[in-house]
């Protein structure tokens, strides 16, 4: 499933409502009922725009999310550290946006501007796995993409924070590149509504 939106904060009700549609699943997981849209995939086509929905409940979390990735709270992120000190074998530590925008300024075509936050070791028995994301940069006529890939993502929760800080991963490094249009791609293996959080959030989309 496809959901094209303009911005986050027009989209997001788009996705909302989705969850409650013919094509969501209702399944059990540790974590109770969800409604699940598995391959779920949503393109952003103007990252520039990140204003919040108006509906969304907990701004709190977009603040948090975007200062681990760029405020205070850099220097203790786990998300930050995965994206910008990522340590290798040898011990030294990896900057993958540093090696991805001197990659794409070497090579504009190049196919193999990806990175990763993923780790299984570390992430995949965790009560509340962090940065379950991977992703690739492209320049496709004279647009920077940047194709995420999301493991899991609760729709009432996570999805804004994410598609709002990964907006300006992308416009940042449009910026950086010299390159004045991005778009983001999401796509989520499960993207999630719990049953708890249903009825009455629904309410105030309707």
């Amino acid at each position: 499933m496809e959901i094209v939106v303009e911005n986050v904060a027009t989209g997001w009700p788009q996705i909302v409502a989705a969850c409650r549609g013919e094509q969501a699943t209702r399944i059990s997981t540790r974590h109770g009922i969800s409604f699940d849209l598995p391959g779920l995939s949503i393109v952003v086509l103007d990252p520039h725009d990140r204003r919040p929905p108006a509906e969304f409940a907990f701004p709190e979390l977009i603040t948090d999310y975007a200062s681990r990735l760029f405020g205070e709270a850099k220097a203790d992120s786990l998300v930050d550290r995965r994206l910008r000190r990522k340590s290798t074998a040898g011990g030294t530590d990896r900057d993958q946006l540093d090696e991805i925008r001197s990659l794409l300024r070497a090579e504009e075509s190049t196919r193999g501007a990806v990175f990763d936050l993923w780790d299984v070791g570390e992430d995949l028995g965790a009560d509340f796995p962090v940065s379950p994301v991977g992703g690739c940069f492209r320049v496709i006529e004279d647009v920077l993409w940047l194709f995420l890939t999301v493991r899991s993502v609760d729709v009432m929760l996570g999805l804004v924070p994410e598609l709002l800080a990964f907006a300006r991963v992308a416009t940042d490094m449009a910026l950086d590149l010299g390159l004045a249009d991005a778009r983001l791609q999401v796509h989520c293996w499960s993207a999630h509504l719990y049953e708890i959080d249903f009825l009455t959030p629904m309410r105030r989309l309707r």
